[in-house]
């Protein structure tokens, strides 16, 4: 007989925290052949996974699966609750279902796996194939493609549900200065040693933080100092409080060709509840900036925001779909560590139908990359919606780690795939100490480089 300790597990407890949050009760659970027996609150229930098919799943984890579906589905019976993406806590469910297609099963098999083995509601089931059929072979890529991830850790101010390394530009002054001559050192560096390394670049994409909360002079001293890229390149303009005619000009200059302008809401009160220095009207002026110039535009919403009913959220929705971007994001809130709201136990409980009306009154557009995070509203998810052919491919072949990532700059985290097997670095976070650690984690950086690629 085996007997699990479900809070000390983390597979386990992340499956427990899906029912009780951070509260978890004393659970017992014990296993022999195949049957477990799950004890919480002096209830106790067997549930028999010896059936169960997981000829899909590689032969090492498939123990470890099975024992979360038994479970969830303890935790269901005892609760009469079941989750939209069943007994999954991880946050890339497309890759299971990738995994069922590498074990030769079609897309329906795909399909049946993930609603009667892993208990995924049909509807979401459904959903992970569509995202399959609408990547559409964008995800496979030879080894020697890599992406490039720039960060630039400054913002005009904090939103309350930030956890990225981000801090207010208006505290660091001539910090500021110094961090893009060392960025920019550090991406021709960076790229020069990809090349001698028979890497070719897939995407570039630049992100924060708030790229362009960068003064005019730094962010045209940082893209016109670092080499050219012929491909997929975006620079994030989240904030519309910092994008400038001069700014756009500067980012068509140099090859930028996708730009993310995000309102995450179009309404007023929800904007300076946040946490976010903008109006709607500021975003509409943004876009028009944006949308002369002739980027690719993609726009962020967020859907459970504090407060916010499902009618405020579906007529942001609307809005954004209006002014026909070719790509959006439909972000459900997630309270993550680092962010303003952590420890807020109020939860939105309008998540669930302002997604769902997302899903369903789409459009024109179809979903093509979805992930989840721990944390988030309703235990539902976040997903990337495009016009056909206008599919981001950073995005679907970072969320589906396809394709490795080299990332400059503070709290950048590279992520090397080779042979299958992940490994990652991470870069400092703070400011100052990635500043006066420069030469060092340079050096540490293209050494990691080197060892995850056998080079």
């Amino acid at each position: 007989m085996r007997q699990f300790d479900v809070k000390s597990d983390t597979e386990l407890f992340d499956e427990a925290r899906l029912f009780f949050g951070d509260n978890i009760p004393e659970i017992l659970m014990t296993e022999e052949n195949g049957i477990y027996r799950i004890s919480c609150d002096n209830k106790s229930i067997d549930i028999d996974c010896s059936t169960v098919d997981c000829s899909a799943v590689p032969i090492e984890r498939r123990y470890d699966r099975v024992t979360k579906i038994a479970l969830y589905d303890a935790l269901s019976a005892f609760t009469g609750r079941k989750m939209p993406w069943g007994a999954l806590t991880g946050v890339r469910p497309t890759k299971l279902v990738y995994e069922c297609i590498k074990g030769e099963k079609s897309l329906e098999e795909a399909a049946k796996i993930m609603t009667e083995v892993y208990r995924v509601e049909p509807f979401r089931a459904g959903l992970l194939i569509d995202i399959i059929k609408a990547q559409d072979k964008k995800v496979f890529f030879p080894e020697e493609y890599i992406n490039l991830y720039i960060h630039i850790p400054f913002c005009s101010s904090r939103c309350n549900y930030c956890s990225f390394m981000s801090v207010p530009i208006d505290k660091y002054g001539a910090a500021a200065e110094v961090y893009v001559k060392l960025l920019t050192d550090e991406i021709n560096r960076t790229v020069d040693f990809l090349y001698s390394r028979g890497k070719k670049i897939l995407s570039v994409y630049i992100g924060g933080g708030t790229p362009t909360a960068l003064s005019e002079a730094l962010l045209k001293e940082l893209l016109t100092g670092i080499k050219g890229f012929d491909c997929e390149y975006t620079c994030e303009a989240g904030r519309p409080d910092t994008i400038t005619e001069e700014k756009i000009a500067t980012l068509k200059s140099v090859g930028v060709n996708r730009v993310c302008v995000n309102p995450q809401t179009l309404s007023d009160d929800t904007l300076k509840r946040i946490g976010r220095n903008h109006t709607v009207k500021e975003f509409y002026d943004a876009y028009s900036i944006v949308k002369k110039y002739g980027f690719t535009i993609n726009c962020d919403l967020i859907a459970g925001l504090e407060n916010e009913t499902t009618e405020t959220f579906i007529d942001s929705f609307e809005g954004i779909k209006a002014l026909k971007p070719d790509n959006f994001t439909v972000h459900s809130l997630s309270r993550k560590n680092g962010s303003g709201i952590r420890y807020n136990d109020v939860e939105n409980a309008a998540a669930a139908d302002m997604l769902d009306y997302c899903l369903h009154n789409a459009g024109d557009y179809r979903p093509y990359y979805l992930y989840r995070q721990k944390r988030q509203a309703g235990n539902l998810e976040n997903v990337g919606f495009s016009l056909v052919g206008c599919e981001c491919v950073n995005n679907i072949t970072t969320m589906e780690e396809t394709v490795g990532v080299m990332s400059c700059g503070a709290g950048a985290i590279s992520k090397f795939i080779h042979g299958g097997i992940i490994s990652r670095f991470a870069a400092m976070r703070d400011i100052k100490l990635y500043i006066d650690r420069y030469e060092q984690k340079m050096s540490e950086k293209l050494a990691a480089f080197d060892s995850a690629y056998n080079l």
